[in-house]
C-alpha cells in the first residue's frame, strides 16, 4: 500500500513592528546619571511586551528624548515616517500612550495618514484603538483631549507667572547677580531670590561706574573681567567673562533697581535693589 506523503503546514511569519517612545523634558531623560530616565525604560519594556502579544517583531525603536509633543518635527519621530514611507516594511507602529505621539489634533491627522500610506497600523499600549470605526473615533477624541490637556496647561502656567510677577516675585532664573534660594518660613519651603555675594557687588560697581558718563561699555566689560566677574556655571557651560550683549542686558534691565516687568508691565519686586533710583536715571 502506497503511503501518502504529508506536507506541514509553514508557521505564519512573524509581523515586523517599530516602537516610538517619548519624554517630555531633559530632566526625564536623565536621572541618577543615566542617559535614561525611569519613564524611557518602562515605556521600552511595555511596547515590548504588546509585541510580542501581537506575535510581531521588533524591527528598530525611535527615541525622543527631551522633546515635547506639541509639534511633529521632533527628529527621531521624522526618521521614523521616513523608514516607514521609504521601506515600507512595518507592520505595526507601537507606542506607550497615543499622546507620545502628538498632542493636537492636526498633528494628529498627518500621523494617521502618513501610518495608512505605509500600511503600518497605530498600536497603543495604555488604550484600545484599531483601525475600525469606533477605533478611530477613539483615537481622534483622545487626540482632542490631549490638545485640551495641553493648551490649559500652557494658559495656567502663562496665568501663574502672571500672577507671580503681579506679587513681586521673579519668574523662572534669577538675573546674573542674584541666586534662586529656598527658605523655611513657618515650617514651609518657600522659593525665593538671594543676592549673590560674588557676582552682585560688580553689577553694582557696573551702573555707578557707567554712570559717570566716562567709560564705555567695551570699557566695562575688559575690567569687569579683569576684576573676575564670571557667568554663572552651568551643567551645560563653564562660567566665563561677560559679553557686550551681557553687560548691555544688564544695565538695561529694571530688575536691578527693584522691579519686575513682565508682558511689558512693571511691578514692584520683592528682591533687593542693586543700584538706587538716582543711578538708574543717570
Amino acid at each position: 500500500m502506497t503511503e501518502l506523503a504529508t506536507t506541514e503546514t509553514p508557521p505564519p511569519a512573524l509581523k515586523r513592528a517599530v516602537l516610538y517612545l517619548r519624554v517630555s523634558t531633559a530632566k526625564q531623560a536623565r536621572k541618577n546619571g543615566e542617559d535614561e530616565g525611569y519613564s524611557l525604560p518602562a515605556q521600552r519594556e511595555a511596547c515590548q511586551r504588546k509585541a510580542e502579544s501581537l506575535a510581531a517583531v521588533v524591527i528598530e525603536e525611535f527615541v525622543d528624548a527631551g522633546n515635547s509633543a506639541r509639534t511633529a518635527d521632533r527628529p527621531r519621530l521624522q526618521d521614523m515616517f521616513a523608514r516607514l514611507r521609504d521601506q515600507r516594511d512595518i507592520d505595526y507602529v507601537i507606542v506607550h500612550k497615543v499622546d507620545r505621539l502628538a498632542r493636537n489634533m492636526a498633528d494628529q491627522v498627518a500621523i494617521n495618514l502618513a501610518l495608512q500610506k505605509a500600511n503600518a497600523q497605530l498600536v497603543s499600549v495604555s488604550e484600545a484603538i484599531d483601525e475600525s470605526p469606533s477605533g478611530m473615533l477613539l483615537l481622534a477624541i483622545m487626540a482632542g483631549v490631549s490638545e485640551f490637556y495641553s493648551n490649559n496647561l500652557g494658559h495656567e502656567a502663562r496665568k501663574g507667572i502672571k500672577q507671580k510677577a503681579q506679587r513681586g516675585g521673579t519668574p523662572g532664573y534669577a538675573p546674573l547677580g542674584y541666586l534662586n534660594a529656598t527658605e523655611r518660613v513657618e515650617g514651609h519651603e518657600v522659593k525665593t531670590i538671594v543676592v549673590d555675594p560674588e557676582r552682585a557687588p560688580h553689577i553694582t560697581w557696573a551702573f555707578k561706574t557707567y554712570a559717570t558718563g566716562q567709560w564705555s561699555i567695551t570699557d566695562l566689560v575688559d575690567e569687569l573681567a579683569a576684576r573676575g566677574m564670571r557667568s554663572r556655571e552651568t551643567a551645560k557651560f563653564a562660567a566665563t567673562p561677560l559679553t557686550r550683549s551681557q553687560v548691555h542686558r544688564i544695565l538695561s534691565s529694571r530688575y536691578y533697581l527693584g522691579e519686575v516687568v513682565h508682558r511689558g508691565v512693571t511691578y514692584p519686586g520683592k528682591h533687593r535693589p542693586l543700584i538706587d533710583e538716582v543711578t538708574w536715571q543717570r
